[in-house]
């Protein structure tokens, strides 16, 4: 039974290893080797400790004090020197000594690149879904040359504001625009902090040298900026985004007209 446990202990890819109170590896399976590159005398023959990277030396004493009192460590992530320089993150299970004179038991597996890929893949996956969410809520829409709209639905609190204003002067920027229309048809209601908001956004747009159109506002929120006593100092306001857009071509210097359909017949 005990080479049966011997075979085990060798054929083990995960990093087995048996310590003294001294703080010396006793017992290593051929694992360590292959993942430190240092033989297992050399391991043996420094206290372990002089292995693992100095940033982590302090938690891994008091780790290994942790065991010494008699408590398992179930989970336990440090940094051990290759042989090359380089370092690898192994994390731990131990078991403390039963009695005394009892070796420390442990076992470690390497935190391989694939973990870490996991845990970026899985933040960048984060990432694109706040990025989808702020494009969704806040859409800039380029609906002809020199011409940016900034459709604006549902409720805008404070932080939706300064997403807002950081994409439209992002857009204006890119784009060189000389309008951007903020329409304003979906909202019911803004407090004091959003309407403050909204009036660095126009002046910021401005700042970037173009001109900011509010259309649709509805009548509560007129009610609220003029309670508020804030005003629009060289902000166009017009009833919809379509007299907006008219606004904005003519001002370009496009001649706007409205055809009639002729009946036929």
């Amino acid at each position: 039974m005990l080479d049966l446990h011997r075979r085990f202990f060798s054929l083990s890819d995960e990093l087995l290893c048996t310590a003294d109170n001294n703080g010396f590896f006793v017992e290593l399976n051929p694992a360590w080797e292959r993942v430190l590159g240092w033989t297992l005398d050399e391991l043996r023959s420094a206290p372990f400790i002089e292995f693992v990277d100095p940033a982590d030396r302090e938690a891994t004493l008091a780790a290994t004090a942790r065991l010494a009192g008699g408590s398992d460590i179930v989970r336990f992530e440090n940094r051990y020197r290759k042989k090359d320089g380089s370092y690898v993150s192994l994390e731990w299970a131990s078991l403390a000594p039963h009695g005394p004179g009892e070796p420390i038991c442990a076992v470690a597996r390497p935190i391989v690149a694939a973990d870490a890929a996991d845990a970026v893949d899985a933040r960048l996956g984060e990432i694109r879904r706040e990025a989808l969410i702020a494009a969704v809520s806040t859409p800039i829409i380029q609906v002809w040359d020199d011409i940016l709209t900034m459709p604006v639905v549902g409720l805008v609190d404070s932080v939706r504001a300064a997403d807002m204003k950081t994409a439209l002067l992002a857009a204006v920027s890119r784009t060189g625009a000389k309008f951007a229309i903020v329409d304003l048809t979906g909202v019911d209601i803004v407090d004091t902090a959003t309407a403050d908001h909204l009036l660095r956004v126009m002046r910021a747009v401005h700042l970037l040298g173009a001109r900011c159109v509010i259309t649709g506002i509805q009548p509560s929120v007129a009610q609220i900026i003029v309670s508020l006593g804030l005003g629009l100092p060289g902000v166009v306001t017009l009833r919809s985004l379509r007299e907006g857009l008219r606004f904005c071509l003519r001002d370009l210097g496009y001649a706007v007209r409205q055809e009639r359909a002729t009946a036929s017949g």
